[in-house]
């Protein structure tokens, strides 16, 4: 372990024996941030990722030049799906150590597959536009869009919690405990799928619950009839419905009688019975037949309605896919990202071509505050299309380019002046006030080029910017001195071009003037030789 405010090699003393600085907080925060990463280490072993990330941000909070936490950490980013993430962690850690770093393999490998990459970004947008469809109340179309993701990135945690949360919602249990199981065997230990597992038991147990009460109810209250029962005496007999006496003549009377009788209660008693009981039947049957016709018109119409959104979303994804495909599409901008932090890392100081790269991605600038000399526009982007990743490793680059670049372009602008190569330094310098606006340099020699090579309206235009926005810069009272002189001289030539045309229209009438009296004499010469 090294000194935090010298470097020195720290020995077992309460202080560093070079500075004399008391290094025992130092100890203990250092020790802490180690026991978080064993800690995130341990549990990514056993893949309790969500538990691993928490202990890793923690292990960085303490000591953010922790390379091997960083590249654990982008290695659970990626296993869980997160892809982008995972690159800016790596984009990091190779900045703080660019030579002997893992994080160099691990890039190589996810860039070997440029489709790979390209997939899981999209999918990372659908599972973006998933979460909106949600907020926005339609769950199926959330549903469909997030089953395309898992298709194409299966490895995307937060899709499955999403996708469990919607049919929990649904009261879809059973679908809601596949879709989480299928996000434990990613991360074993994710405390919101726990969470969304034990709602889904205690829906289906509330189910089965209900479901046994209706049976027992339903079984309640049946009785025998194949037997008729009566007491004689202290004699309980049970005699069979269809069981009879034969005896002689009187035998088969009873059974003539019991034959009329039963006959006519048939017709009297049971058959008006199962005519009503027929006739109900049949107007369940009607019933259910209604019930069913009306739900299939129902589902009809929600059908009618979900075909209409899904051309409306169908063609929402078109013009979408236009965009993507386009060369100022998404994955197009991902992929000048990742070159310029590649040529950023690669080539240091090639840091007018890292900033050329960087230009391709469309930004919005954001409006200085400060006046500085060396004030650097820096870009903004624009949340509702760029993630949060993509935006941090993008100013992380930009800010190391920009005021690099700048210097560059100035520094060459001004060589190409002193070569009286105006048009070549007029190039440079614009790029350098494009980059620096408030650069007050960068302005001044703008102007002088622009002077030299005749064009005094941008001259004059770059020397005003220079008077008005930076007025306390050392190159303002020279600004205001070449105005001063630009108007002297433009005041001498229009008066030289007054002072022409005047002489130019004195001549005309003295001219003019000639030709009437000669023409006045030669009138009177001919009259005297007619007298």
């Amino acid at each position: 372990m090294r000194c935090f405010n010298c470097g020195s090699q720290l020995t077992n003393t309460p202080y560093c024996t070079n500075c004399g600085v008391d290094i025992r907080e130092y100890r203990r925060i250092m020790w802490t941030s180690n026991q978080y990463y064993n800690d995130g280490l341990t549990k990514a072993k056993v893949r309790d990722l969500s538990g691993a990330v928490l202990s890793l941000r923690a292990c960085l909070k303490l000591n953010r030049t922790n390379i091997e936490a960083r590249n654990l950490l982008g290695l659970v980013y990626f296993e869980m799906g997160e892809a982008v993430a995972a690159f800016s962690e790596w984009v990091v850690s190779k900045s703080m150590k660019p030579d002997k770093n893992l994080a160099d393999d691990f890039m190589e490998t996810v860039q070997a597959n440029p489709g790979r990459l390209a997939t899981i970004n999209q999918s990372i947008k659908k599972y973006n536009q998933a979460l909106q469809y949600a907020k926005q109340g339609s769950l199926d179309l959330s549903v469909i869009q997030l089953k395309k993701v898992l298709q194409v990135n299966p490895n995307l945690v937060v899709a499955y919690e999403l996708l469990g949360l919607l049919y929990l919602q649904a009261e879809e249990y059973g679908r809601a405990k596949r879709i989480l199981a299928q996000a434990l065997k990613i991360d074993r230990n994710n405390t919101r799928v726990l969470y969304y597992l034990k709602e889904a038991d205690e829906g289906l147990n509330a189910r089965y619950e209900g479901g046994n009460s209706r049976k027992r109810g339903r079984g309640a209250g049946r009785e025998s009839t194949d037997a008729i029962t009566y007491t004689s005496g202290n004699e309980t007999i049970i005699q069979p419905v269809n069981s009879g006496e034969r005896r002689g003549s009187s035998a088969i009377l009873n059974i003539l009688i019991g034959v009329l009788i039963g006959c006519a209660l048939i017709f009297f008693l049971v058959l008006p019975g199962r005519i009503r009981r027929a006739s109900g039947e049949m107007d369940e049957q009607l019933k259910e037949v209604s019930d069913e016709l009306t739900l299939k018109n129902a589902d009809i119409e929600e059908q009618e309605k979900k075909i209409k959104s899904l051309e409306n979303e169908n063609s929402e994804l078109k013009g979408t896919l236009g965009d993507l495909s386009g060369s100022t599409g998404m994955t197009e901008r991902y992929d000048h990202l990742a070159e310029a932090a590649l040529n950023y890392m690669k080539n240091p100081d090639d840091v007018t071509g890292t900033e050329a790269i960087l230009k391709q991605i469309p930004t919005e600038s954001a409006s200085m505050n400060s006046l500085a000399i060396d004030a650097i526009s820096m870009p903004e982007l624009d949340p509702a299309i760029y993630s949060q990743a993509f935006r941090d490793l993008y100013n992380y680059v930009d800010s190391g380019v920009a005021s690099k670049a700048a210097r560059t372009y100035i520094d060459r602008g001004r060589e190409e002046f002193e070569r009286k190569e105006y048009q070549a330094a007029i190039a440079d310098l614009s790029r350098a006030t494009e980059i620096a606006p408030l650069n007050d340099e960068a302005w001044y020699y703008l102007a002088e080029s622009y002077k030299e090579s005749g064009d005094s309206i941008h001259a004059t235009q770059a020397y005003s910017r220079i008077v008005n926005e930076m007025a306390d810069s050392d190159y303002a009272d020279r600004a205001r001195k070449n105005l001063s002189n630009g108007a002297a001289a433009e005041t001498q030539d229009t008066a030289e071009t007054v002072q022409e045309e005047n002489n130019q229209d004195a001549l005309a009438e003295a001219l003019a003037l000639q030709a009437l009296q000669q023409a006045v004499a030669g009138a009177g010469n001919t009259d005297t030789g007619a007298e």
